[in-house]
């Protein structure tokens, strides 16, 4: 009897897949608060946010805190004595041996740190920059019809992967690629159809605002990648390269904004304005007061877990993330009616199931073992060791069987189990 294959495969659960989760319940929160924050007319608003963001970032001072004191109240005061002491020792000798190496190292990870927090920064005011120069804090492209720039997210993660990680990417990442933007080009198609509808012969600025868009994803995507570096070779924790981040950043804003203190900006609807002297309507309605503290609070979760998602699984994860991300806004859209449920309504959610489905597939979360794609994953891989190690085993103990005892060993070993279901080699 011919024996059965099995097809498809799901990576064993694990606790760490809720990050994603998680994630997606942030970007819903995001997107609700923001809504109700950038209806307000206030070009102060994103000035604001700015420094919301970075406040956020640096709460993460509260769990590296937490975690390093834990960390030593685990460990026997007589453990950390001799451990001291075995430091003071290495140090001196890394010192005196290898002291250029260390060098070296600090140089990269000033580099890198550099590198993470400027294209974080530089992201982070471009929009912002858009907003001061038309002079209209309520324009933009509505979030939804901004799939495009999806595109460049996973092209963007995968090119920069290869380049900085070394990555070695395989039949099904290819074929994950190729899906992903098939399925991305027929609802950007889609998009764009929906912008010409919205802004007729008025399309120069929703299109330099989408050009904007586009840039800061990529900058996005660079910054993933470094701080997946940054983990792997300098054994950050996502708090800390967050605290790091923040306090850099910082920095940035003082510069970015202290321009800002003497210069008028021109409101589109005509006069000058300077724009910290806007900053006292924010909070004119008692409400803002609660938004805007959520908003801070979620800002810190939403980045940790973008972090956590990196460090657990690897820089293309987070593309889930995005994904998951835009599908929620889709689904907003849907409960407040902004989407009429048509022909297109269905193309959209059939693409993005897909997306989401193939994202899987890409992170292997997902295995279809069809045309080659199965092979090179890490769950094959494990499998095909687990195998030969068994094989090993049953060489060394041979001669100790019989001939009806070896027959059955070697029907067992052409068979393996992947996540409880028999699948044969």
């Amino acid at each position: 009897m011919k024996p059965k294959i099995k097809r498809l495969f799901f990576e064993k659960p694990h606790i760490n897949h809720f990050l994603f989760l998680f994630f997606f319940v942030s970007s819903i929160i995001k997107q609700i608060i923001f809504k109700d924050i950038k209806d307000k007319v206030n070009l102060s608003i994103p000035i604001f946010k700015l420094y919301i963001y970075d406040v956020g970032d640096l709460l993460s001072f509260i769990p590296y805190l937490i975690i390093k004191k834990k960390s030593k109240s685990q460990i026997p005061i007589a453990e950390r004595k001799k451990r001291k002491m075995n430091e003071e020792e290495i140090k001196y000798i890394y010192n005196d041996l290898t002291n250029e190496e260390f060098k070296k190292n600090k140089m990269y990870i000033i580099l890198f740190i550099f590198l993470l927090t400027i294209l974080d920064f530089i992201a982070q005011i471009s929009t912002v920059t858009f907003y001061l120069i038309t002079g209209n804090q309520k324009f933009q492209v509505k979030q939804a019809h901004l799939n495009i720039t999806l595109i460049f997210n996973v092209i963007g993660l995968f090119l920069f992967s290869k380049l900085f990680l070394r990555t070695t990417f395989r039949r099904h990442h290819f074929f994950s690629l190729i899906v992903f933007i098939v399925c991305l080009i027929v609802i950007v198609v889609l998009d764009i159809i929906q912008i010409i509808k919205e802004y007729g012969n008025n399309y120069k600025k929703p299109l330099i605002f989408l050009a904007i868009k586009i840039f800061t994803v990529i900058l996005y995507s660079l910054e993933d990648v470094i701080a997946k570096v940054i983990f792997l070779n300098y054994y950050f924790t996502p708090y800390f390269l967050l605290l790091v981040k923040a306090i850099v950043q910082f920095g940035y804003l003082i510069i970015f904004s202290f321009p800002l203190i003497f210069t008028k900006i021109k409101l589109e609807g005509g006069g000058e304005v300077i724009i910290y002297s806007m900053f006292k309507d924010i909070f004119k309605e008692d409400i803002y007061y609660l938004y805007y503290f959520i908003y801070l609070v979620n800002s810190f979760f939403y980045n940790t877990l973008n972090f956590i998602i990196i460090d657990k699984f690897s820089a293309n994860h987070s593309g889930i993330s995005r994904i998951f991300e835009n599908f929620g806004v889709f689904m907003i859209n849907i409960i407040q009616k902004s989407i009429d449920i048509d022909s297109i309504f269905g193309i959209r959610l059939v693409m993005y199931i897909l997306l989401i489905i193939v994202s899987f597939i890409f992170n292997e979360i997902l295995v279809i073992n069809i045309c080659g794609l199965a092979d090179g994953t890490k769950l094959f891989l494990d499998y095909k060791e687990q195998k030969d190690l068994s094989l090993v085993k049953d060489i060394n103990s041979s001669d100790l069987l019989t001939d009806s005892e070896k027959e059955e060993n070697k029907d067992s070993n052409n068979r393996i189990e992947l996540v409880g279901v028999e699948y044969y080699i």
